[in-house]
């Protein structure tokens, strides 16, 4: 996920999946491709066959997949909405922003290797997962990084005025 805010009073991070949504209307453009030169050639029962079957398994993953997840913080209305939009709909859920105690990586082991999803930490309910799917790459810790970074620069203020408040040196 990428920054688009980050004030005080608000994060907003945002998810758009521009190379897998590419690399599966490459593979569905590679399929029909090699379907419509069957047909041009004369071989009816592959070309339809590869060009179909091409055609939905690509089609299908590239409506499946291509999820834009944007996750927008508010310290001023007090929540966290976090919205998803794909070729099936659109959906945005709310959840309390003083619930929320902080980001971290879930992590899924297969084949030795490790993979990983960002999670929000709920207080009363269970962890929120910011996208559905797990990865090796470097996405998940820099949203988990954001996250915690926010509201660590929105504590530290109001534990420095509390602190001051407390202190009977202070004038």
């Amino acid at each position: 996920m990428k920054t688009q805010t980050n004030t005080p009073d608000l994060l907003v991070l945002d998810h758009k999946p521009w190379l897998l949504s590419l690399s599966m209307l490459a593979g569905l453009l590679i399929f029909l491709g090699v379907g419509t030169t069957a047909l041009l050639q004369g071989e009816v029962l592959f070309g339809v066959m590869f060009s179909g079957i091409g055609t939905l398994a690509w089609g299908g993953c590239f409506l499946a997949f291509s999820k834009r997840v944007q996750l927008i913080f508010d310290a001023r209305a007090g929540q966290i909405v976090k919205r998803k939009r794909s070729f099936f709909g659109y959906a945005q859920d709310v959840y309390p922003l003083d619930a929320l105690c902080g980001a971290e990586l879930e992590e899924t082991r297969s084949d030795g290797s490790s993979m990983y999803r960002p999670v929000l930490v709920m207080t009363g309910q269970p962890n929120l997962p910011v996208v559905s799917y797990y990865t090796n790459g470097s996405g998940p810790r820099r949203t988990t990084e954001a996250v915690n970074a926010w509201l660590e620069a929105r504590q530290s203020p109001m534990q420095l005025d509390s602190q001051l408040d407390s202190d009977p040196q202070t004038p």
